[in-house]
């Protein structure tokens, strides 16, 4: 591609080339008219004298050929022109370069024939005698007095002619080239200064577009290229700030996008995802980039969601409505869709916000059942009571035995209720986090010992060997009296659930920032399936036997919260009619949060 300077020179100098051409034709021309006019002029007075001088001797017919001959030579050394010298009738009577007997007759000739009808004639043409082209200017001696009495032709060589315009086109060759020189020198200067600012302003405003927008022109240029180079460094002025702007917004909105819990699909006019944001992959299970640019039918999205979608694409309407999505997890969300239109109402797009609710129904699920359980563990101990003083009120406390077992179970079935209100109340408080822990360093060895002894008749009722762990000491940070009730709670369990003669073993192993404690019973055991689920509240395996043997419900739910405000962990495993074995790992030092 031509550049603009490239141009700008081939004009210039093709123009003043051409010009120049023109004015060398012209000088040249006028240069050789000139000359030869000059040179006529000349011979026309040279012929002039020598008519004159002849006249001025005698008589023109009274010259012998000898004396004209003579007059011819001593003329033509003087004037360095050929002489030639003939009657009216065209004969030559003497020249001074050729014989005049061997001359044919030049009454023909145009100078001749011009100088018989006005008295001078000039010819330019060429001489078949002396074979070159040569200036011919006849002259009529006495033709003003009308006494013609002979002609007088003076001739020079026109190579002579040829030799001075050739001279002057070499010079004016020179001076043309000399000037053709001078106007590339300035033509170069001269675009040089036109359009050095023109390539500066076309070079930013190439930048520009390749988004280097702090990119300015220099160049203070004046007139209209000033003008545009100063339009042009306030439009990307313009351009940098109003880019900036919108990378700020580009960079709030994306931080947004990808700091939101919630999912966003944007959805083009194509049907095809244009945009989605990092929080989109966790519900349903893609990643950002295997997304952009498909259809959303088959971009992998939930069945549902997508017909949701084309609802949203027909009516134009926003649509709130609950999914559920299986892969890569179950999850309900609650999906809002919004359309975006034009101003004359065409959807052009729609967007997808995607909410999480599976906690919310879970925990309305359990919200539910616990209420559920409540009842329905409260109205067991409730019915109790009730039955009993109804019947004690009809008459039967007048019966002191049946007063007094009434009584009793009235008594036992109010301990059970007292229980159960206050493990719902600590449970409650846990979980929370309304039970502040008092830490400190506590001695589990030894809290174990203690434990052991508080539950002695239980276990001697029972004829249950317990083995305790052989470290001595071992101390631990945390809530001593929590920890007591963490572990009573699983040496109850084992106590209730393991048989008669039955075996209980404690297993302490003390590592280098935490403790494991393992209760290990030969009890009844826990089905497979049912272990996942010991922890939940109200749970029971043997619901009966649970109840008959005075629990809650409440305990492993109550121990677990326990364990995880101390950081910690529990985990069972068991085996259904083998046994039990909790396994209770703790920190040594409590991490303040």
């Amino acid at each position: 591609m031509q550049t603009f300077s490239f141009r700008l020179n081939s004009i210039i100098i093709s123009m003043m080339a051409l010009i120049l051409f023109l004015v060398g034709f012209y000088v040249a021309g006028l240069m050789e008219k000139v000359y030869i006019e000059t040179l006529s002029d000349r011979l026309s007075r040279e012929a002039t004298i020598i008519s004159a001088s002849i006249r001025s001797q005698k008589e023109f017919s009274d010259f012998s050929s000898a004396e004209l001959q003579t007059l011819v030579n001593r003329f033509a050394d003087a004037s360095n022109a050929r002489i030639t010298i003939m009657d009216t009738k065209g004969k030559v009577l003497s020249d001074s370069e050729v014989s005049a007997d061997q001359m044919d007759n030049h009454l023909n000739r145009p100078e001749v024939r011009d100088a018989m009808n006005s008295g001078s004639g000039l010819a330019v043409r060429y001489s078949d005698t002396l074979n070159t082209d040569m200036i011919y200017i006849a002259h009529v001696m006495g033709y003003s007095e009308g006494n013609t009495q002979g002609i007088v032709r003076l001739s020079l060589p026109i190579v002579k002619i040829n030799d001075f315009i050739h001279n002057l086109w070499l010079s004016l060759a020179f001076g043309m080239g000399a000037a053709l020189i001078l106007t590339v020198i300035v033509s170069l200067l001269v675009s040089r200064y036109i359009t050095s600012p023109i390539v500066e302003i076309t070079s930013v405003a190439r930048k520009i577009t390749q988004k280097k927008y702090e990119s300015r022109v220099r160049t203070k240029g004046a007139g209209e290229v000033g003008q545009l180079a100063s339009a042009l460094n306030f439009m990307a002025s313009s351009l940098e700030s109003q880019m900036k702007e919108i990378k700020e917004n580009e960079e709030k909105l994306f931080g947004v996008l990808n700091n939101m819990v919630s999912g966003v699909i944007l959805i083009g006019e194509s049907r095809r995802i244009l945009l989605v944001n990092s929080a989109i992959e966790g519900f349903l299970g893609y990643t950002e980039k295997s997304w952009v640019g498909k259809l959303h039918i088959e971009a992998g999205l939930n069945f549902g969601l997508s017909q949701l979608i084309d609802r949203c694409f027909a009516t134009g309407e926003k649509i709130r409505d609950e999914v559920h999505i299986y892969y890569p997890h179950e999850k309900v969300v609650d999906a809002n869709l919004a359309p975006y239109t034009t101003d004359n109402g065409e959807v052009k797009g729609v967007v997808v916000v995607l909410h999480d609710i599976t906690a919310i129904r879970r925990l309305e699920k359990m919200r539910s059942e616990f209420v559920a359980n409540v009842s329905h563990e409260l109205k067991t101990p409730i019915t109790s009571i009730k039955g009993f003083a109804e019947t004690l009120l009809d008459g039967a406390m007048e019966d002191k035995d049946i007063l007094k077992q009434f009584l009793g179970i009235i008594h036992m079935e109010s301990e059970r209720l007292h229980r159960l209100i206050n493990d719902i109340l600590d449970l409650s408080k846990i979980e929370q986090k309304r039970l502040p822990l008092q830490m400190e360093e506590v001695d589990l060895a030894d809290l174990l010992t203690m434990i052991n002894q508080n539950l002695q008749e239980k276990i001697t009722a029972k004829r249950i060997h317990v083995q305790m762990p052989k470290i001595k000491h071992l101390i631990v940070e945390g809530d001593r009296d929590r920890l007591q009730q963490i572990i009573i709670n699983l040496f109850d369990n084992a106590i209730t659930y393991t048989p008669d003669d039955g075996t209980i073993l404690f297993n302490i192993e003390d590592f280098k920032d935490s403790i494991q404690l393992s209760v290990i019973d030969n009890g009844i055991g826990i089905p497979e399936s049912e272990i996942h689920r010991i922890f939940e509240r109200f749970y029971r395996v043997d619901k009966g036997r649970a109840r008959n043997s005075g629990g809650t419900g409440l305990g492993l739910a109550i121990v677990k919260h326990l364990v995880e405000s101390h950081h910690g962990k529990i985990t069972v495993s068991s085996q259904e009619g083998k046994g039990t074995n909790f396994t209770l790992c703790l920190p040594k030092k409590q991490t303040l949060i």
